[in-house]
């Protein structure tokens, strides 16, 4: 199956950008955005090959951008319809075995963060989080002034759950947990959360952020969506940002035991989702075959991305999103520099794992483009 592509994705909405233009068409997420100032000047060129941002190179569903071609007339000049917006709950509830009132749609799982932030961190709560993991969480909690814990990853750059549970007190608003983690891009089994769940406080809600976890194909992963259904004091945070290709259309969903739904809800904006999201969402929810496909290129490319790091030499952390951390054995900083040179962007330094290169997954065709400009950037 051949999906259709970024630019497929944004001919649909009607959007156009010359080629080689200024800068990037949607703005940066904001985990990129911490240390910008770190970029090296020459990742500013015309940006032909972005493996920076975790996009989906495969674009949205064919019968996404069919539902957002037939919704243009009907929504972009009314504000959202109820209707469409309640269908995308019931289809959300059905697929993940809850109710409609298990779910709270967001612009992007990220106003979903900060929405828990507000609630969980006020009056001088605090926020456990692993170092490193997506960052959005940790900033939405510094602009509420509210205290963050951060815990290395383990040897082998997983969350390291026992200890986060260990540190978790009566004084713990949130604890994230990132899985799959980005940017380390690794796993906890269900055996290692249902470890962490029997033992961290219930006077603490834990926040699992799943943005990547229909790429897993270990069969050791479990959803956090269980302990939701278990009515623990849960929230998973989800995105139709990563498999579903609709990163500009910025929607994501919380799913949690309707009393936390109803606490987060007036933390968020009404309105924040547009019609045409709410459609194009409803309709890749409903075309699974759209994402199993998606998975299983993703897949091929994760193995291959390993092996052609191991020809050279390099190990990577072991991968389950759509983005591998390769281990160069020195600052990653050089070659990112030199990969921008040569029009191929690639993911930042991350300070708690400097030798380590994140790159997102692109298509087959991407992918081979990008093995021989790498090994020429390892040489410059």
């Amino acid at each position: 199956m051949t999906g259709p592509s970024r630019r497929d994705f944004i001919a649909a909405l009607g959007v156009t950008a010359a080629v080689g233009g200024a800068g990037p068409l949607f703005a940066r997420p904001v985990d990129d955005e911490q240390q910008a100032g770190s970029r090296p000047a020459a990742a500013t060129p015309p940006r032909d090959l972005l493996l920076n941002y975790n996009e989906s190179p495969y674009g949205p569903s064919p019968r996404a951008l069919a539902a957002i071609r037939a919704a243009q007339t009907s929504l972009v000049s009314r504000y959202h319809i109820e209707e469409t917006y309640d269908s995308l709950r019931d289809a959300l509830a059905a697929h993940h075995g809850v109710t409609r009132d298990h779910i709270r749609i967001g612009a992007g799982s990220t106003e979903i963060l900060k929405a828990c932030d507000d609630v969980f961190l006020a009056d001088g709560k605090t926020l456990i989080v692993a170092n490193p993991a997506y960052e959005a969480v940790i900033q939405y909690a510094a602009n509420s002034k509210a205290e963050a814990t951060r815990l290395s990853l383990t040897d082998d750059y997983a969350h390291d759950l026992p200890r986060m549970a260990r540190t978790t007190n009566l004084s713990t608003g949130l604890v994230y947990v990132c899985n799959p983690n980005n940017p380390s891009g690794t796993i906890n089994r269900k055996d290692e959360v249902a470890f962490f769940m029997a033992r961290v406080p219930e006077s603490a809600t834990v926040l699992f952020d799943e943005a990547y976890a229909e790429f897993v194909s270990d069969p050791g992963y479990e959803s956090a969506v269980k302990y939701v259904k278990e009515g623990r004091n849960v929230i998973v945070a989800k995105t139709f940002s990563k498999i579903h290709g609709m990163a500009g259309m910025r929607i994501g969903y919380a799913i949690a035991k309707p009393e936390l739904i109803a606490r987060i809800s007036p933390f968020t904006v009404d309105y924040a989702v547009t019609g045409l999201a709410a459609s194009a969402a409803l309709a890749s929810v409903k075309d699974a075959a759209h994402t199993r496909e998606v998975a299983r290129k993703n897949a091929i490319e994760r193995t291959r991305f390993v092996a052609e790091m191991q020809k050279l030499g390099l190990s990577c952390a072991e991968a389950h999103g759509n983005f591998v951390m390769v281990d160069l054995g020195r600052q990653v900083s050089p070659v990112i520099g030199a990969l921008a040179a040569r029009r191929i962007l690639v993911g930042r330094e991350f300070g708690a794992m400097p030798n380590f290169l994140r790159v997102t997954l692109g298509t087959a065709a991407e992918m081979t483009a990008f093995y021989p400009a790498f090994r020429a950037a390892m040489t410059a």
